[in-house]
């Protein structure tokens, strides 16, 4: 699916730049979550240059502040999707996800709710 937005009667027109941003922030939603998931399974490995039983370890914040601002990330996401109705919610990830869309709607309904999802996304991320 071509990445656009449409011009015209289009109440949630984006930047192109915030827009493509936003688009592919949502596209990294998946990794995103692995990620965390892997910062948080993973050991805290040995201080760097810390002596030990001084507390902790530089690698464990930075871990803590990484997985803080991955989880920011998803959040924002998922607030913008708590936006749109339920039943439309599988089908805006798949088609902003570039997946086939169900056809339990139509393709123009969940464009259109797309774009009201990257507009919450834009507007979660503080972008507008």
């Amino acid at each position: 699916m071509r990445n656009y937005q449409p011009k015209k009667k289009n109440p949630y027109q984006l930047p192109h730049n915030v827009y493509m941003q936003c688009l592919y922030a949502v596209r990294d939603y998946d990794r995103l979550k692995e990620e965390m998931r892997d910062i948080l399974h993973s050991s805290p490995g040995a201080p760097d240059g810390m002596p030990r039983g001084s507390g902790i370890s530089d690698s464990t914040v930075n871990k803590a502040i990484r997985r803080e601002a991955l989880q920011q990330r998803c959040d924002a996401i998922e607030q913008a999707l708590a936006a749109i109705p339920a039943e439309y919610r599988k089908g805006v990830m798949a088609i902003t996800m570039d997946e086939t869309c169900p056809m339990d709607a139509s393709p123009e309904t969940y464009r259109r709710w797309r774009r009201r999802f990257l507009y919450e996304v834009a507007q979660q991320k503080c972008m507008l």
